[in-house]
């Protein structure tokens, strides 16, 4: 028999608060059991805005007891705790959750299953934190902690595929399959809860959480599930107008509509873009020469990687190739990032964020670059990042135009001249 949440945390979490909870800020209390108290494990609070977490405080578990305490608040869509061990090189996630919601003086409590974190209980004073805790008390608790314990087993391959010493072919080979295996089944898990939610919000009060869930929902219809598609239309017909105007109202939206796939050999399309003082720009603002597209978002570990790299080909090939990063973040988090990254070349941002133009790439993640030519033609769409990738593949399409472009002149002069000589 499937267990609920609301079973689970049927009584009301106990304890005085400890410390002074900021007038401006808020404090968080948690506890995690079931963990090996000889273990170091460490609980990190992420700050998410506009679908990107940043890693804002730690604590060290003592007795599977931490604490958060921030002085003020950031502009923020809510926040999330995770529970890691760290390793040699690494960190062994434990599970990713609960998302936090806070408002100034708020004083939250949370006790929950180490490795189940994320349904645990959280006793707060935030309406939007009550319409979580509610929204997953219709949920299976049984199926979120299958999903939490698959994923968390696919991670434990995942590291020792990518470090684990004297591996042979073979065990890397039989590690991938595991890692394959243990990915469809979180698909199908997720599949039970996507029916689960889809009837729980025809009726549930559309608050963050909720809105989030429908992104997520919509998502999933852009990536293949096309037969929820109306179902999922219907639940964003249920948000207010402000909702729907929201980054997420307006992401949603974009994922339940198809978008034209563009090619190799296609015109790049007329996509508006912003610059850092607001205005609009395109691609064919410049025609005639060669341009680098870059897709990033800061929360994308490759895109980071491959910063220095866009750095460089943007100096060596400056008279012949303009880069332009575009970013998937909110401006928020765009104007953030590029600041402490450095970027100095042209600077973009996409408001519509992963859901907007970089769908009609066909690719299946970021980061994602284009190349364009002078007149305007997708040459190539690359994804995902490694060293010396981007100079090499500039280097390689700028030099094939040149030799054709040599070529064709060639001919052109010889026709010339055999008119004249006839």
């Amino acid at each position: 028999m499937k267990k609920n949440i609301s079973a689970v945390c049927a009584i009301l979490l106990l304890g005085a608060c400890t410390g002074k909870v900021p007038s401006n800020g808020a404090l968080i209390q948690g506890q995690a059991t079931g963990l090996d108290p000889k273990e170091m494990i460490t609980a990190v609070l992420f700050q998410h805005e506009g679908g990107v977490g940043k890693g804002i405080l730690t604590d060290t578990l003592k007795n599977g007891h931490f604490t958060f305490q921030l002085d003020s608040l950031a502009e923020a869509d809510h926040y999330m705790i995770s529970l890691f061990r760290p390793r040699q090189g690494y960190v062994d996630v434990i599970n990713y959750g609960p998302e936090i919601y806070l408002e100034p003086g708020a004083f939250v409590r949370i006790k929950g299953e180490g490795k189940h974190f994320r349904t645990a209980c959280i006793d707060s004073p935030v309406k939007d934190q009550k319409l979580r805790q509610q929204f997953l008390k219709k949920m299976s608790r049984e199926d979120w902690n299958a999903l939490d314990d698959i994923l968390a087993h696919r991670d434990r391959v995942v590291n020792e595929l990518y470090y684990g010493e004297g591996l042979t072919p073979e065990q890397k080979d039989s590690l991938r399959v595991v890692a394959q295996q243990d990915l469809d089944v979180s698909h199908e898990i997720d599949d039970r809860l996507s029916k689960q939610e889809l009837k729980i919000l025809e009726t549930e009060e559309i608050g963050i959480f909720a809105l989030d869930r429908i992104l997520s929902l919509a998502l999933q219809v852009s990536m293949g599930k096309k037969e929820n598609r109306e179902a999922v239309m219907r639940l964003y017909e249920r948000l207010s107008d402000e909702q729907k105007t929201s980054r997420a109202g307006m992401e949603a939206l974009n994922y339940l509509n198809p978008v034209k796939k563009v090619s190799s050999g296609s015109p790049f399309p007329s996509y508006e873009y912003l610059d850092k003082n607001g205005k609009s720009v395109r691609i064919s603002d410049f025609a005639g020469k060669w341009v680098l597209v870059d897709f990033w978002s800061s929360g994308c570990g490759p895109c980071i990687e491959s910063v220095p790299e866009l750095a460089a080909v943007s100096n060596e090939f400056k008279e012949k190739l303009a880069v332009v990063s575009i970013s998937l973040d909110s401006e928020n988090r765009w104007k953030e990032a590029s600041k402490d990254h450095g970027i100095f070349w042209n600077d973009w941002n996409d408001p519509q964020g992963i859901s907007g133009s970089v769908r009609a790439f066909g690719t299946n993640g970021i980061p994602t670059f284009v190349i364009v030519s002078p007149d305007g033609i997708i040459v190539d769409i690359i994804t995902g990042y490694g060293e010396g990738l981007l100079r090499n593949k500039v280097q390689t399409v700028m030099n094939s135009a040149s030799v054709e472009q040599h070529t064709f002149t060639s001919f052109r002069d010889r026709l010339s001249l055999a008119s004249v000589q006839e």
